[in-house]
């Protein structure tokens, strides 16, 4: 019995390990993605700011 619901649980388990990685890549890239716009907005204000001081 107990083996019967082994093989039932064994393409669930496979679906997961191929869909897992897929979606830690498109979590990664979106969360790099938001800290790279953060550090352009940071370096853009630093800029707005140098550029007042030379005027």
């Amino acid at each position: 019995m107990s083996e019967n619901i082994l093989f039932s649980i064994f393409p669930f388990v496979t679906i997961l390990f191929y869909i897992a990685p897929v979606v830690f890549i498109i979590w990664f890239l979106i969360k790099f993605l938001k800290i790279q716009q953060e550090k352009n907005n940071i370096l853009k204000s630093i800029s707005e700011k140098l550029d007042n001081l030379k005027n």
